[in-house]
């Protein structure tokens, strides 16, 4: 009998022969003592099947010339019940296939033995994913930095730029607030000014071709306080502020300087006194026709009149003995014994009791 891996013949009863290939291997070449091969059933013997057709180890060259001896089959030394790779697992070893048991034997040099388990693989397929997976999110995490980055910076910009705009046009509309207020207060102010030099004659009765100025000369000279033409700037009548009102227009007049204009009226008002019950009248004034009180009093603004028309209603609804105007000030007192009482505003005259 020529055994299939050494080559050489024996005559021997203890050989295995391959259910396969019917190749015969001494024992001493597969690895096998006597005493466990004298204990191998019938059919042990007649289901065994050689490592070449096996094909699950590589075949290595040994010392004793034997290179189908692996550890599959020094296995077989331990577990003599065992002697075919019938019950080969999956989790078993896996080796990396070599070549043939013939040119094994013949090239001499032992071939190594690379052996790589299913936990082996696992962990460097794990490794690799680790690896790709870290390097994707670290790419991920760069492209995801710089789009935020480049998205916020457009919102930012786009936001200031709206605010700058928006303040821009606040900026502008208070800008021309701010000189149309300042142009109304310099109106407000001249007419200020120009009120502190006025008086205002009312109820003078009219006439045609009359000669304004000659009645308010006639005026300071029945108050006795003349005055020439030089400290008087201007006198006409004006429209009236209620057009269906049935009383004749007033009589308004400019002087030259404020302290001209306090020195009429106090001369007025002395008159006044001194005449209780009567009064300025159009009779003082040489002025033909029914008799009718005139009144001097400061220049007021439609508001400040409205003010002191409703003050006088009701000073005479609340029994409110006087009312009375200083330096465009409206004024009312009970009684004597009261004291006086500005009145500022509508709401004023609502507070009084």
């Amino acid at each position: 009998m020529e055994c299939k891996a050494c080559k050489i013949a024996h005559k021997t009863e203890e050989y295995m022969k391959c259910r396969i290939c019917l190749g015969k291997y001494h024992c001493d070449c597969l690895g096998i003592k006597v005493k466990h091969f004298l204990k191998y059933t019938e059919e042990q013997k007649t289901s065994w099947t050689c490592p070449m057709c096996l094909n699950v180890t590589q075949r290595v060259r040994t010392k004793d010339n034997t290179p189908v001896r692996s550890r599959n089959m020094q296995a077989l030394e331990d577990d003599s019940l065992n002697m075919s790779c019938d019950s080969f697992e999956p989790s078993a070893v896996i080796t990396i296939p070599g070549p043939s048991v013939s040119s094994a034997v013949s090239s001499g040099p032992t071939v190594s033995n690379t052996e790589v388990t299913m936990e082996n693989i696992s962990a460097l397929l794990d490794a690799k994913l680790n690896a790709s997976r870290m390097e994707f999110m670290d790419s991920f995490r760069k492209v995801l930095k710089a789009e935020v980055r480049a998205m916020v910076k457009h919102e930012l910009e786009s936001t200031l730029k709206n605010l700058k705009d928006e303040f821009t046009a606040t900026t502008d509309f208070m800008c021309d607030e701010q000189r149309s207020l300042k142009s109304d207060i310099n109106i407000n102010a001249d007419k200020i000014k120009n009120l502190d030099c006025n008086i205002e004659i009312q109820a003078v009765p009219e006439q045609k071709n009359e000669n304004v100025l000659g009645l308010l000369k006639k005026l300071c000279d029945v108050i006795k306080l003349p005055l020439d033409d030089g400290k008087i700037s201007a006198c006409r009548r004006v429209a009236k502020h209620n057009a269906t009102s049935s009383r004749p227009r007033n009589i308004v007049v400019t002087f030259a300087s404020p302290r001209i204009r306090d020195m009429v009226l106090s001369a007025s008002h002395r008159y006044v006194k001194a005449h209780p019950g009567r009064g300025l009248t159009s009779i003082d004034l040489e002025i033909p026709g029914e008799t009718r009180k005139i009144f001097v009093t400061e220049h007021l603004s439609p508001e400040q009149k409205s003010l002191h028309a409703a003050s006088r209603q009701t000073a005479k609804e609340r029994g409110y003995k006087y009312v009375w105007i200083k330096y465009g000030q409206i004024y009312m007192r009970k009684d004597e014994s009261a004291g006086a009482v500005l009145i500022k505003d509508m709401d004023s005259l609502n507070k009084l009791s």
